[in-house]
């Protein structure tokens, strides 16, 4: 029996590594993420939200000539306080880019003239502001992280319409030939412009950036209508001592184009925060034809005049100032 109990122990010892072979090796231990989830980086869809604030300064200028009777000029320069909304998505695997952008004037002081007629300080009541959007492709350079440029079509709104005192004109007359009535008649000028133009946009380092962008505007249409001369008439020259007041608001239209332009600098004082400083100009001139309505006061005769359609001699619209921007992008 010993000598049974002893052959049996060595045959287990003997066979102990060939059922060690027959076991599989214990799979390595894998992450809990795979290599895809664990990348801290950004997609290749970002996200840009942010305010803005433009103090910006603005300039309208534009001149009519009634023939046989004189030129009627309009120019207002303006200060206003203009806040802005502003949003972008990035497709960075196809260079591209949507941007928006709707702005709206809170505060406009200044002055105006309106010759041969009155002048003054611009009211509290203007009403300035934008709204706009851009369609961008880069596709020279690399827009994560290096420096890209390509180019951009967009449509652009812009109201501008400030507050001109006396914006009103003569709606009745008494029996001396003195204004009795008065309509109003507002400083407006409605934009609607086509943008064609160049991007450019570089990550300077991992703190700082730089945007700048040229677009030209080959074709705006321009309506509105000029402020009233209000309680003070026209005096031309030419028509000696004769009193001309508008009875009705002085209406435009017309075609135009300019360009725009702006330049940003950017500081990142964390990963998803932006702040930039830069500036920003607008300018748009045309043809505008407007129909001007008046009554020729001649002692206490009131003679009402026909219609006249008076094109420009010039017109202009220049805005520009300085920009800041809080971002959050993602």
């Amino acid at each position: 029996m010993r000598s049974i109990k002893l052959a049996a122990v060595a045959t287990l010892v003997a066979a102990t590594p060939a059922l060690a072979a027959d076991f599989p090796e214990a799979p390595e231990l894998r992450p809990a993420f795979s290599e895809m989830f664990s990348d801290s980086g950004q997609g290749p869809v970002r996200f840009e939200f942010g305010t803005r604030y433009w103090y910006s300064w603005g300039k309208q200028e534009a001149g009519f000539t009634a023939p046989g009777i004189g030129d009627v000029n309009l120019s207002v320069d303006d200060r206003t306080h203009i806040g802005e909304l502003h949003g972008k998505i990035t497709d960075l695997s196809t260079q591209t880019y949507v941007n928006a952008i709707a702005g709206l004037g809170f505060s406009t002081s200044g002055t105006y003239n309106i010759a041969p007629a009155s002048s003054g300080n611009i009211g509290p009541n203007s009403s300035i502001g934008y709204a706009g959007a851009d369609f961008g492709w880069l596709p020279f350079g690399n827009m994560d992280g290096g420096v890209a440029i390509g180019g951009l079509i967009g449509y652009q709104y812009w109201k501008d319409a400030p507050d001109i005192g006396q914006g009103t004109y003569a709606a009745s007359f008494d029996g001396a030939g003195n204004p009795a009535s008065y309509g109003t008649a507002k400083d407006d000028f409605d934009i609607h412009a086509l943008r064609l133009g160049v991007k450019m946009q570089a990550d300077l380092s991992d703190q700082f950036d730089l945007q700048a962008e040229v677009a030209a505007v080959p074709y705006a249409w321009v309506t509105g209508s000029l402020g009233g001369s209000g309680s003070s008439p026209f005096m031309f020259p030419a028509l000696g001592g004769a009193k001309v007041y508008e009875r009705a608001p002085t209406t435009l239209s017309g075609h135009g184009y300019g360009a725009m332009g702006e330049l940003m600098v950017g500081f990142h004082p964390t990963e998803n925060l932006t702040l930039r400083v830069g500036g920003r100009a607008w300018y748009v001139q045309g043809d505008l034809e407007a129909e001007f309505k008046s009554n020729t006061v001649v002692g206490p005769a009131v003679i009402q005049n026909a219609d006249m359609n008076l094109k420009s001699n010039y017109a202009r619209i220049f805005r520009y100032g300085a920009l800041f921007e809080l971002t959050g992008r993602f």
